[in-house]
């Protein structure tokens, strides 16, 4: 009974073993381009994990066997993963090995606009750092969601987090007879869609949603999170490229808030249906993915 012990575990860890060198093999690194070589690897290692390649709780090939494989030194094996230690990707455990940390679950921004609602579908609270809040008129790109163009609105700019890490910074455009005492309440906590609705006693019926990919500024870079050298290589768009909702809300037929949300391209996927006998394009699914705790 022990040596068949002995032998079932010495097939599992081979069978780890051979997983892992999988993950090796497929990695590419191009010596003569001028991309730096960590971040041709981090960036690979990025994208299998964010696909759920590399699935939560998995083990990372050693540095020093892609050192070897991948022909790199130690210290870009090394810069390259302490990148994705810091965004909360991967983990390394003393005496273990490095571990990917990151579930690739998300929720559909479609169906549920408020992204407190979103994220507490996965069991996580979402909390916020406001950056300003005021009453004044409105921008001029974002005067023309409404008729009310010379009046003021209530305006909130908050950077929200989930699990410690920010994934969006989101503005709020509230008209004044919708607001109630908003910019008396905790902003670092309460969610906006959730407080209107309760002061109004209705709830938002409809919604407009547009989503477009913009550069980010580099204020709203430096809130994200990102590192500089990750957003001023234009190689690399979508680090230095966040997903921008418009989300214009709707209560009896009338435009009561905009609602502008910018996230981390890092936290944010999307997927799309094609019918080429109808040759008609849906959306599967745009999702927050929500980093899970260290």
């Amino acid at each position: 009974m022990g040596k068949s012990c002995i032998t079932e575990c010495s097939n599992d860890r081979s069978f780890e073993h051979s997983a892992i060198r999988e993950k090796v093999n497929k990695i590419r690194i191009n010596h003569n381009s001028p991309v730096p070589l960590y971040y041709q690897l981090r960036e690979q290692i990025r994208d299998n994990i964010l696909s759920g390649k590399w699935e939560y709780g998995k083990e990372l090939p050693p540095e020093l066997q892609l050192c070897e494989t991948l022909k790199l030194s130690r210290a870009t094996v090394k810069q390259a993963m302490d990148g994705l230690v810091q965004e909360g990707l991967i983990e390394r455990k003393k005496g273990k090995g490095t571990f990917v940390i990151y579930q690739n679950e998300g929720h559909n921004i479609f169906s549920e606009p408020s992204l407190s609602r979103q994220v507490a579908e996965a069991g996580a609270e979402v909390y916020s750092r406001v950056l300003s809040a005021s009453v004044g008129k409105l921008e001029k790109d974002i005067s023309g969601y409404f008729e009310e163009t010379g009046q003021d609105f209530c305006k909130i700019k908050r950077v929200r987090y989930v699990r410690n890490r920010p994934v969006a910074i989101e503005e709020n455009y509230i008209r004044l007879d919708w607001a109630g005492e908003i910019l008396k309440q905790n902003l670092n906590k309460i969610s906006v869609y959730d407080y209107l609705e309760q002061v109004n006693e209705t709830r938002f019926d409809a919604y407009h949603i547009t989503a477009q990919p913009v550069l980010l500024s580099t204020e709203d870079k430096q809130e994200l999170g990102l590192e500089d050298d990750r957003v001023q290589l234009i190689v690399f768009k979508k680090d230095i490229v966040g997903m921008r909702f418009d989300i214009v809300a709707y209560s009896k037929g009338q435009r009561v808030m905009f609602n502008r949300r910018c996230f981390n391209g890092n936290h944010f996927s999307i997927s799309v249906d094609y019918n080429a006998v109808t040759r008609q394009i849906s959306i599967g699914s745009s999702k927050v993915n929500i980093p899970l705790d260290e």
